[in-house]
């Protein structure tokens, strides 16, 4: 009987070992089944950038640019600034290099240099500019002629003046913008150069239109 209940309990040990080792591989089984988790996506780097941060941006100019007699319309709408303003300008000395200037502003005759235009000597003296500028036929001559002559056929400084001449000047854009004032177109016309107990004497008449922006 003891060999019988013996026997009879190795036999439920055996089963219950068994059952055991049956579950573990059907849960080991299931784990490997298990689908993984995706992989986490790499992210990109970011693009260096192409241009030099110091570069300005594109699209932008220096402001103040000079703007030349072919860069304004001729058939543009030119308020007239003044006309008829006469001038008088008298040397030092008929053999002195040190002039005197005028400004297109106002106009006015200013002292030494400085000017939009300075006369020196006498008779006929020099007139020296470093504006753009021509000479017309006549103190008649429009907008227009004055910028076509200045864009066709400049003239250069110096030049001697004599009476009748007519001359037509573009002031700077980029002066007129730092002093807070309009560009000029300007025509000068020489009544006459004369001389007097050696000064060289030069009058002019000066008339002058706003050049549209």
């Amino acid at each position: 009987m003891l060999a019988l209940v013996v026997g009879l309990a190795g036999v439920v040990i055996a089963a219950i070992a068994l059952g055991r080792s049956d579950k573990a591989t059907t849960l080991a089984t299931s784990a490997n089944e298990r689908p993984l988790p995706p992989a986490a996506a790499e992210t990109a780097p970011a693009p260096e950038p192409t241009t030099d941060p110091a570069d300005p941006p594109t699209g932008t100019s220096e402001p103040g640019a000079t703007t030349s007699p072919g860069d304004i319309s001729p058939t543009a709408e030119f308020a007239i600034a003044y006309q008829d303003e006469h001038l008088r300008l008298e040397t030092q000395t008929c053999n002195s290099s040190e002039g005197i200037s005028i400004d297109f502003e106002e106009p006015r005759v200013l002292g030494g240099v400085g000017g939009a235009v300075t006369y020196s000597h006498c008779v006929p003296g020099v007139l020296e500019t470093e504006l753009p500028f021509a000479e017309v036929s006549g103190q008649n001559a429009t907008p227009a002629d004055c910028l076509e002559n200045i864009r066709t056929t400049p003239a250069r400084s110096p030049i001697a003046p004599t009476g009748g001449l007519n001359l037509c000047l573009l002031t700077s854009r980029n002066d007129a913008a730092a002093r807070g004032i309009a560009q000029m177109l300007a025509i000068i016309t020489v009544d006459s150069v004369t001389e007097k107990n050696g000064h060289g004497i030069m009058t002019i008449t000066v008339r002058a239109w706003k050049v549209p922006e």
